[in-house]
């Protein structure tokens, strides 16, 4: 037997509640048939009690004194009871009983068999697999509960297709602005000091030299840039190692990359859904790429805490800052990175001064069990 069919097994079950309603019902309505008859049966019985007196006149001889017979008791009444039933009344109070346990255990067995495949697609559904459809098409409140939850189940669905493809969509845009404010600019003014190098290499062979080794390490730098997005296209697999260790290679390879040490503090680790580990390493891969290009930064800090409410990560530099209005500019990365966060409820704070730059990210942690380790929230 399956484990769902031996939870309806189990004493105090639905299973066994409704049969046992079913039996009880059908007792109860032949005992109290059979009770009200046999109460009416001893109602009527009115005993009259005739008495004469030898010492009383005779003309009260003649007169005739009545006298009702008590009630009877309860242990009368119940003797009564079973006088009354003969052989086939018992067998057919019997076989009353046994037709209402029957009826009550057919009833209950569809019941609970529906019941069962709602709970499994529930439970397909915790996991994520939202393909999965409940059964039932009869026209009473369980078919309309389970046409309301596979409608529940395909919006959901195409929730999520219509978010992959936004993701896919904003990493393509990410991407393009990525090539025009690095690659691109950096490929253009390689041609530059190439064309520049050919121009001066027959009359100013130093000055030829000077561009192509110019050229040569601005290709280096091209290069870099490349990786980084290269790297940014396919991050270490998040489902596999999880976000610190993800973080920690990352960071480790920027650092190494930019000369910037970054420091790396985790605080009450826990297991975090993959689509809020996937947007903080976005947030994270976004404001590193802003130090590397604009903050002059000495030093970055990066701080991921964990409570039981929440999940909060905090990137810290001592770059030179930069203008508000910054953030709010369509397209920026900054604006990403808000974004980003607040589809999935949570809060982005961006402060910056001349002493440095301070994005604090905070998400709501909602129980695993509604939350799909594939990233599903319901």
């Amino acid at each position: 037997m399956t484990k769902h069919f031996r939870r309806s097994w189990r004493p105090g079950g639905l299973y066994w509640r409704v049969t046992l309603s079913s039996f009880l019902v059908t007792l109860v309505a032949i005992v109290t048939i059979e009770g009200v008859s046999i109460s009416l049966s001893l109602g009527s019985s009115v005993h009259v009690v005739v008495g004469y007196s030898s010492s009383a006149p005779a003309s009260a001889n003649t007169g005739v004194g009545n006298r009702l017979a008590p009630d009877p008791t309860l242990p009368e009444k119940i003797q009564a009871y079973f006088a009354h039933l003969s052989p086939v009344t018992f067998y057919i109070l019997l076989l009353a009983i046994v037709v209402g346990t029957l009826t009550g255990l057919v009833v209950t067995r569809g019941l609970t068999r529906r019941l069962r495949t709602i709970t499994r697609a529930a439970g397909a559904w915790s996991q994520g697999d939202f393909q999965v459809t409940v059964h039932d098409e009869t026209n009473d409140e369980l078919g309309q509960l389970a046409l309301d939850l596979n409608r529940m189940a395909a919006q959901v669905r195409t929730l999520l297709v219509t978010r992959q493809e936004l993701a896919v969509v904003e990493e393509r845009n990410r991407l393009a602005r990525d090539l025009h404010d690095s690659v691109k600019q950096q490929v253009f003014a390689n041609a530059l000091l190439v064309r520049a190098a050919r121009k001066t290499l027959v009359h100013d062979p130093t000055k030829a030299q000077a561009h192509l080794a110019e050229a040569e390490e601005l290709a280096v730098e091209t290069q870099e840039a490349l990786i980084d997005l290269i790297q940014a296209l396919r991050p270490a697999s998040m489902a596999d190692k999880g976000l610190v260790a993800v973080l920690q290679e990352y960071t480790e390879d920027w650092s190494r990359r930019m000369g910037i040490p970054v420091t790396f503090h985790i605080q009450g680790e826990r297991t975090t859904p993959l689509d809020q580990e996937e947007a903080l390493f976005r947030v994270v891969q976004e404001a590193l790429a802003n130090v590397a290009r604009h903050s002059e930064a000495d030093n970055v800090a990066l701080h991921l805490t964990w409570t039981t409410a929440q999940i909060t990560m905090t990137l810290q530099d001592d770059g030179h800052g930069f203008l508000k209005r910054n953030t709010t500019r369509k397209g920026s990365g900054l604006v990403n990175m808000r974004e980003r966060i607040e589809a999935l409820a949570g809060t982005c704070m961006i402060a910056s001064s001349p002493a440095g730059t301070c994005i604090e990210v905070s998400l709501p942690l909602f129980p695993l069990e509604t939350v799909a380790r594939t990233g599903v929230m319901v």
